[in-house]
């Protein structure tokens, strides 16, 4: 069968119009398929129907699905029963952002709905991606028998060196998803030979959530754009003047669509190469001063320090906050070191003090 997105929606012009905008960006890669749930619905015999018809790979659902008259039929039950199924699933909601958390679980994605550019784009990169996984994962077998997510995701990222970070990122992953438990169960029939269509469904979805939801989330191995300013110590308007220095650094793995992103370890490399160029005697009071003073020698330029530090006037930096997206240096009345929230891996991450301060209480961070 034919890789399917299904799209649920209960205003149809709103669904005909994603529909169309992933149409013009998909091509062939798959098949569309459109769900506005009605009154006379049986929701879960629906959903299950549509499962069972075709090849689902990725769920696309709005919060509030009661439009047409289903009350009570929410976004939210159709995000647990592709979770139960081990399927991905992203959600948005169009009237009511405040009705979806700010934040989403390990296994959701969240959608941007700014437009219908915007959210097709998105959903487009996201299916991408985990088809890109799934290739991997049956081009070489030697994927399903890595001995954690982590490993396999080094190893099909062509950088096994960073296993052990990769691992950092890593959850109990059946607390963040209890239904994993049967799905790995159902890989392991009666003769203990795994099933390996199945298994390599379940190692798709985690590796795409890990990958996506985490490491490329929170700034270690792989850092965005927005964090390699931050590393810098610069203002993100000077990208012109730098980025062509860092060209080859490029991450170019799946979901690479949605963002630009860097390889750190390939990026200290190029800054590296200009280590000579900085005098002996200069003494630097943090690692982004170090990293700035290095491209600017190296570049023979004079880039505009970051702007969003107010601690030390953007001279420090050095690291990013993922949750207030501002640089941040390591001086105590700035960041703050925390793994309840920031995964061990994410060495380029730190909280901002202020933010840190207002939610800790509340969250247990």
């Amino acid at each position: 069968m034919t890789r399917t997105i299904l799209l649920i929606d209960d205003k149809e012009d709103f669904l005909g119009e994603l529909e169309a905008e992933l149409k013009s960006r998909l091509k062939d890669e798959a098949l569309l398929l459109t769900w506005v749930p009605r009154k006379a619905d049986l929701p879960s015999q629906r959903f299950e129907q549509l499962l069972n018809d075709n090849d689902i790979r990725l769920v696309v659902t709005d919060y509030d699905l009661t439009e047409q008259g289903q009350l009570g039929f929410f976004g939210a039950t159709v995000v647990d029963w592709c979770q139960n199924r081990g399927i991905p699933v992203g959600d948005f909601s169009r009237g009511n952002a405040s009705s979806l958390a700010q934040e989403p679980n390990l296994f959701e994605l969240r959608v941007p709905v700014e437009s219908n550019d915007a959210a097709a784009d998105y959903v487009a990169a996201v299916f991408r991606g985990f088809t890109a996984i799934r290739q991997a994962i049956d081009a070489d077998d030697t994927l399903l028998s890595q001995r954690s997510p982590a490993a396999a995701l080094a190893l099909m990222l062509g950088a096994k060196g960073l296993e052990s970070q990769f691992s950092q990122y890593g959850i109990r992953y059946g607390g963040a998803n209890s239904s994993l438990i049967d799905r790995v169960s159902e890989t392991a029939p009666e003769h203990l030979k795994p099933a390996k269509e199945k298994k390599a469904a379940l190692l798709t979805y985690i590796m795409g959530h890990l990958l996506r939801n985490a490491v490329l989330r929170f700034p270690g191995p792989i850092m965005t754009g927005e964090a390699l300013a931050a590393y810098l110590a610069v203002d993100r308007a000077d990208e012109s003047k730098y980025l062509p220095a860092f060209a080859s650094t490029r991450y170019a793995g799946p979901f690479a669509e949605l963002d630009d992103y860097y390889w750190t370890r390939q990026v200290d490399e190029v800054l590296s190469s200009y280590d000579n160029l900085v005098p002996e005697n200069d003494e630097f009071v943090s690692t982004g001063a170090y990293n700035r003073a290095r491209i600017e020698a190296g570049l023979s330029v004079k880039l505009t320090l970051s702007t969003v530090c107010k601690r030390c006037d953007g001279s420090e930096g050095g690291f990013l906050c993922p949750f207030t997206h501002r640089t941040v240096c390591q001086r105590p009345d700035c960041s703050v070191v925390s793994n309840v929230w920031i995964p061990a891996g994410a060495r380029l991450s730190r909280f901002e003090r202020d933010f840190y301060d207002e939610w800790a209480p509340i969250l247990g961070m």
